[in-house]
């Protein structure tokens, strides 16, 4: 299974820091970010700790229809030029949607994750969430995190025979640290408008499962 850890670098995803997670991880960190703002600190910490990175910029993609989730992973260093030439593109021209451009995907491993994938939208939308992954060598994911979408998106995927890898996104470490993470995540995503979220009424849309931890992995190897 792979470990998909988010730091708090992706704010109001994770409670992560990146120390935390270099120390937690067993060899290799898999880190998966909505921005590039924890990459050199990520650099910096997989150099000392002898620990190999790989880092994936995970961002909303378009091609042929509405938007979806896809995590670009660098395979080295002009991979890692590229993400930045991609994040830079998504921020300064589209309010942070990316276009996909099969040309700034060389050195780059397209992934697209099991939650907010086009796969996963279009069970609600009719199919009008497409991307154009053809010669892309695309990996697809699933996790199983006991959340009531799991089980439709593995089904379209079965329909779609599509074949894929298991993982698991991780923003916390215990069960335990689930209310600190709704918390510090409903702080991060407050609006100007409106009644303000809070503890007792977090306003956070699908947050139903407290399974996105390292301890959910320990306790079912």
């Amino acid at each position: 299974m792979i470990k998909l850890f988010k730091s708090h670098s992706s704010i109001g995803k994770s409670i992560l820091t990146i120390d935390r997670i270099f120390q937690l991880a067993d060899d290799e960190v898999v880190l998966v970010e909505d921005s590039m703002s924890g990459f050199r600190t990520a650099k910096k910490l997989s150099k000392k700790t002898n620990k190999p990175l790989r880092f994936g910029l995970r961002l909303e993609t378009v091609s042929d229809g509405g938007p979806s989730k896809v995590i670009y992973f660098a395979k080295n260093s002009d991979g890692a030029r590229a993400l930045r030439n991609i994040y830079t593109k998504a921020f300064t021209t589209n309010a942070g949607v990316y276009k996909l451009d099969k040309n700034d995907l060389n050195d780059i491993q397209v992934v697209i994750p099991f939650y907010d994938s086009y796969i996963h939208r279009n069970i609600h939308n009719f199919g009008s969430h497409e991307l154009d992954l053809d010669s892309l060598g695309t990996i697809y994911l699933n996790e199983d995190n006991h959340h009531p979408f799991d089980y439709q998106i593995k089904s379209a995927m079965k329909d779609q025979k599509i074949e894929s890898l298991a993982a698991k996104s991780i923003y916390y470490e215990k069960k335990e640290d689930f209310p600190a993470f709704q918390f510090y995540k409903s702080t991060c995503n407050r609006k100007y408008s409106g009644k303000p979220a809070s503890y007792e009424r977090p306003e956070l849309k699908e947050c139903c499962s407290d399974e996105f931890c390292l301890e959910a992995i320990e306790n079912n190897p």
